[in-house]
């Protein structure tokens, strides 16, 4: 990287030193787990420093292993969209689950992070992708980046896949929501939660539904291999298989940032960027 690149950022801090950097697992780098960098200053006294990025700002200080050179023919309002739910969902489908041709996929959620699957999924030649949301406004949007099927309610997946799904994703959050991915479980089948509860949430499940080798995933970061992975999924944008100008739903200025977080929170956009 060059002054004058253009780069994506990822929130990944690793070391590139240790033995899981080593194995190229650098979401497992104990150094950027829980482990919050102080690289600025006010008035003499250090400041933490958000999510390894602090991006809502014209200037901000990464590790040189957080900035991946870009094309300039990307998009930066898009290309800014990578570095976080770009490299968790797609991420998640191609680096953790390892879903493959022919498989069945559900994901449950359908926000930014959910889309990001159903590309995943698409990209990754999945025959079925059902896409669950109880919003029915998500539907176009769900539909465009990969669902074959959207249902506003879980209990109608089995009316999709009589057998249940090879892939459920639950991308909301909600431990009820945990238990209805296993639930929809086939025989060998993966829950991979990507939602985040509350820190002390707990799920339940029952425990003679898993002898079928069943399994449940958790996901940290797409499982993501920030230098491979942001270069693989620009080229793939740049061939129209991945889709990132779609995902932004409405762009703000800095400014207007609590209006941007509204619109968020109420889920009328997918994804809403901020510009200077």
């Amino acid at each position: 990287v060059r002054p004058g690149d253009h780069v994506c950022l990822s929130t990944l801090a690793n070391c590139g030193a240790c033995a899981e950097c080593d194995r190229g697992r650098p979401t497992m780098c104990r150094k950027a787990i829980g482990r919050p960098q102080q690289p600025f200053t006010r008035h003499g006294e250090p400041l933490y420093q958000f999510a390894s990025n602090s991006a809502f700002a014209e200037r901000t200080v990464v590790k040189a292993v957080q900035a991946v050179r870009i094309p300039e023919d990307v998009p930066m309002a898009s290309a800014a969209l990578i570095g976080c739910a770009v490299l968790t969902g797609v991420g998640a489908v191609l680096n953790r689950a390892r879903v493959d041709r022919g498989d069945s996929v559900v994901v449950i959620g359908a926000g930014g992070i959910g889309l990001n699957v159903l590309q995943g999924a698409r990209i990754a030649g999945a025959l079925t992708v059902v896409a669950v949301d109880s919003n029915p406004a998500k539907e176009e949007a769900a539909r465009r980046f990969g669902a074959g099927h959207f249902l506003t309610s879980v209990a109608e997946v089995r009316d999709v896949l009589p057998n249940g799904a090879d892939h459920v994703f639950e991308c909301v959050g909600r431990v009820e929501l945990v238990r209805e991915a296993v639930d929809l479980l086939d025989r060998h089948g993966q829950a991979v939660l990507l939602g985040v509860p509350a820190v002390d949430a707990e799920a339940s499940f029952l425990v003679s539904s898993m002898f079928l080798d069943k399994s449940i995933l958790g996901c940290r970061y797409g499982a993501s291999r920030p230098q491979r992975d942001v270069a693989l999924y620009a080229e793939l944008y740049r061939e129209g298989r991945l889709l990132l100008d779609e995902l932004v739903t409405c762009t703000y200025p800095v400014g207007d940032f609590e209006e941007a977080a509204a619109e968020a929170a109420a889920g009328r956009v997918a994804r809403g960027v901020l510009t200077f």
